[in-house]
């Protein structure tokens, strides 16, 4: 043979071990450990060079052609065993009998043709052919039409029976970050199950629980709900988990029995079933990713390979870097024609294993039609639910409701009866500049009130406004210090919770407006100490007012807002 003389001078040990490694070079993994294994045994057996190894060193590498051997199934074997098949799943073929679909398995058909062929053949072959012609549709072929398998498929749900919220980071495009840098943008989207409905979407950088939170917000100002129970399925990840508490809350405010309730259902960690509806239209929001790259195309600044993970295998897929904010994404309207047109636009779903088309607005909109009530939500019921969003930590409230925070005590201003005066309580707190916003300990804890820092805020600048409305100890001292009042906070805490009000306040100063004013004509003094000393005796009238039993009423004259 000529690959024996070309290696003739070599010992066989030598020979062996060249053959192999032209017949192994091209496989990897598994494939090439086995057939290493094998050809080692046969040849440690035997003493002999297989045959196979010889082949491969003339480049012959298909298995059975290597080693000589016939076809495991030769034609007629594979025409009739085809034929089987597809004939046994349908009732009308004379091909062959009609077989239930539980009973249409691979060794009833290799006893058959084992009995019409009178010869041995091999099973594992025709397990192959099932796969290379793909024979498995014929064999889980449902026995009518009603017979349909719902292991994976969609599952009905009426609507507002499940609401689902998720986020998908953007795939193909990368925006400037608040520093500058290149990062993709994260969208959020709040969608109903059984309309398919999309009630909001918006993107963001990260999904935060301040982002989630304004999200869900929005949500609620803009829907209609009905007087029913409604579960809600945010995903499982850290930036939706304290939606717990902000859903509680509106329980305890807005849940009537039999009517409006809130019934929180997160999906399970790594459970993407769980949430497959939103899932599926993450695809859609892919390809809508490529129309932004088309709108900003102006904005191009480049395009880089990038190499992603798609159900385990590595991709190599091309990036483009828009200099654009987030804040140019969404004044582009193109993230609200996106939703628009998915909800205003025919779409093909899949329930139960049937395809079914419906427009998502108008499904939802002929069931709210058929609803005898409904409740709605205006932003001052909830715009105060902004107050969950931030990151909270441990504390605990002394019997003197007071915290201590980041080396300063805060005072409760707000929801002070609700601590023990005899023990110590255990509570979250979040911190927003000079306030601390206080919460039960729970996961799903809700806001217990508010205290006060003894000194005013005097930090950076909070990097989100919340925007709520401001407590009426708040408002006192913005009033005071706008009359040239430095406000001792804990003093006048103390008067605040004595039963001083923002109105009492403002009459008690009009009736000694006066004597201040000649106050601070008369005091020689700094600004500051001036301002001090006018505090005190603004407090001194508190008092004595306090210990008369009561504020004597006063018309208000001018703006004292």
């Amino acid at each position: 043979m000529d690959d024996q003389k070309d290696t003739s001078d070599l010992s066989i040990d030598d020979r062996f071990y060249l053959l192999l490694h032209k017949k192994i070079m091209n496989k990897t993994g598994s494939a090439r450990r086995r057939a290493k294994k094998y050809y080692k045994d046969q040849y440690r057996k035997t003493g002999i060079i297989p045959r196979p190894l010889f082949l491969a060193g003339k480049g012959v590498m298909e298995g059975r052609k290597c080693s000589g051997r016939p076809r495991s199934l030769d034609e007629a074997v594979k025409i009739r065993f085809i034929e089987m098949v597809k004939s046994s799943c349908d009732p009308l073929s004379p091909g062959f009998i009609f077989i239930t679909r539980k009973a249409r398995t691979i060794k009833n058909y290799h006893y058959w043709l084992e009995q019409e062929f009178c010869r041995s053949i091999s099973l594992q072959a025709l397990r192959r052919l099932v796969k290379s012609e793909n024979l498995k549709v014929y064999l889980e072929k449902p026995d009518t039409d009603e017979d349909i398998p719902v292991k994976h498929t969609f599952k009905s749900e009426p609507v507002f029976a499940l609401i689902q919220i998720d986020g998908c980071r953007f795939r193909y495009l990368r925006i400037r970050n608040e520093n500058g840098n290149w990062q993709a943008p994260q969208a959020i989207e709040i969608f109903d199950t059984g309309s398919r409905h999309m009630f909001d979407l918006d993107a963001w950088f990260e999904e935060t629980s301040m982002n989630s939170l304004e999200l869900f917000i929005r949500f609620l100002q803009g829907t209609e709900f009905p007087l029913d129970t409604i579960c809600i399925r945010p995903d499982n990840a850290k930036g939706f988990l304290n939606l717990k508490r902000p859903i509680n809350a509106l329980n305890t405010a807005h849940s009537t029995p039999g009517g409006f309730f809130m019934k929180s259902d997160f999906s399970r960690i790594h459970s993407p079933k769980d949430k497959a509806h939103l899932e599926s239209t993450h695809r859609s929001l892919h390809n809508f990713e490529i129309r932004v790259i088309k709108a900003f195309e102006d904005r191009i600044v480049k395009t880089v390979p990038t190499t992603i993970f798609n159900q385990g295998k590595k991709e190599t897929i091309t990036v483009t870097l828009l200099d654009i904010t987030l804040q140019d994404l969404r004044n582009s309207g193109l993230i609200q024609e996106y939703r628009n047109e998915h909800n205003r636009n025919k779409h093909h779903f899949s329930e139960n294993g049937r395809i079914e088309a419906w427009v998502p607005e108008q499904k939802m909109d002929r069931f709210l039609s058929e609803q005898t009530g409904t409740l709605t939500f205006s932003p001052g019921q909830v715009q105060e639910y902004m107050k969950y969003g931030f990151d909270k930590i441990k504390a605990t409230v002394s019997t003197k409701r007071t915290i201590r925070h980041a080396r300063q005590d805060y005072f409760v201003t707000i929801g002070a009866n609700l601590f023990s005066r005899h023990k110590s309580t255990p509570v979250k707190i979040s911190s927003y500049k000079d306030k601390l916003y206080i919460f039960e300990p729970g996961e799903d804890g809700v806001l217990l009130g508010e205290a006060l820092a003894c000194q005013p805020f005097d930090g950076p600048a909070v990097t989100r406004d919340i925007h709520t409305q401001p407590d009426e100890i708040s408002r006192m001292i913005d009033f005071l210090e706008q009359r040239s009042m430095i406000v001792d906070r804990p003093a006048l805490i103390e008067i605040y919770h004595r039963g001083i009000d923002l109105k009492q306040a403002k009459t008690i100063y009009m009736q000694h407006q006066q004597r201040y004013d000649t106050y601070m004509k008369k005091m020689r003094q700094p600004l500051q100490q001036k301002g001090k000393a006018l505090f005190n005796a603004f407090a001194l009238d508190c008092h004595k007012s306090m210990h008369a039993g009561h504020v004597a009423p006063y018309a208000l004259h001018g703006d004292m807002t």
